[in-house]
């Protein structure tokens, strides 16, 4: 066990590693570091990642302390940190090295081509980097997932990409998410794929995409999250059969009726918060909303 441990902590494992201070090795290793980056790795908040680095730092800290009871406790926790910012920055330089030669450039991130075999090369490389990773609970630099998934949905077909996503091995991240919906268009390939996106969206940042895709498709989602919301408390009160027909457009008894229902509860419980950025979702959104999709599912 003391074997590994030195293996994992070469020059952090004696007090006197701590005093010889970085080897060559390790100069030379910062001096690659330092060049300027390719690999556009957004800076972006992770919280899962947040949580494992801190988890990482508690877990090291105890483990030195314990172990090289002679140092300080200033410079065994300068010292995780060292670690943890080292391992973050080897792996932006294994990614940075596939897309130097790969011959890669930003503009990877934009949805408007098919990936190419250097893009699957790097998405390849990105993917055993996450199952290593994964195995031995490291942390990731910000922006490694969004970029990872970018590259996915870009080569992989959509059916691959999915279970990707679905098995974990794809992690959707608000930043991805948002590019996808703006920069790719409402072809029917397109909206296949918005859809599968949506739909496996944690709620809160599902709702948020949804404002960005202007489609009948999207309504629909609204528009099924405002009536889950009303209805989530609702209590069945003893009604009035008759409906007056004249303040609908249309002559549709079911959707009448339920519209005339969701209107008397926003009208009794102004407690309830409009969908998060659409001030006018109710009853009569909802209501347009399931007239276009009849439509469109008529072919009308």
């Amino acid at each position: 066990m003391q074997s590994f441990h030195r293996a994992l902590f070469p020059q952090f494992m004696t007090p006197e590693g701590l005093r010889e201070g970085p080897s060559p090795s390790v100069s030379s290793g910062a001096e690659v570091l330092s060049r300027p980056r390719l690999t556009p790795l957004l800076q972006e908040e992770d919280s899962h990642q947040r949580l494992l680095m801190g988890l990482m730092v508690s877990e090291l800290k105890d483990h030195f302390l314990r172990h090289l009871q002679g140092v300080e406790k200033k410079k065994i926790e300068q010292m995780v940190l060292d670690y943890i910012s080292k391992l973050l920055d080897l792996i932006c330089h294994i990614v940075e090295t596939n897309w130097r030669k790969h011959n890669l450039h930003s503009w990877v991130l934009h949805f408007n081509s098919r990936g190419s075999a250097a893009e699957f090369a790097v998405f390849h490389i990105m993917t055993r980097i996450l199952e290593a990773t994964n195995s031995l609970f490291l942390p990731l630099p910000p922006g490694f997932h969004t970029l990872h998934t970018i590259l996915g949905v870009q080569c992989l077909p959509l059916h691959n990409l999915l279970h990707c996503i679905d098995s974990g091995v794809l992690l959707l991240t608000e930043t991805a998410v948002i590019r996808l919906m703006k920069d790719l268009d409402n072809t029917e390939k397109n909206e296949k794929l918005k859809f599968s996106i949506i739909v496996r969206l944690p709620p809160l940042i599902g709702q948020k995409i949804c404002r960005l895709w202007d489609h009948p498709m999207s309504s629909n989602i609204i528009s099924r999250n405002h009536v889950t919301r009303l209805l989530q408390n609702y209590k069945k009160q003893p009604r009035n059969s008759m409906i007056n027909k004249s303040s609908f457009s249309v002559e549709f008894l079911p959707l009448n009726y339920f519209i005339e229902i969701l209107t008397d509860i926003e009208s009794s419980n102004q407690a309830l918060y409009p969908f998060e950025g659409h001030d006018n979702v109710d009853a009569e959104f909802v209501e347009e909303a399931a007239l276009k999709h009849t439509a469109m599912l008529l072919g009308l």
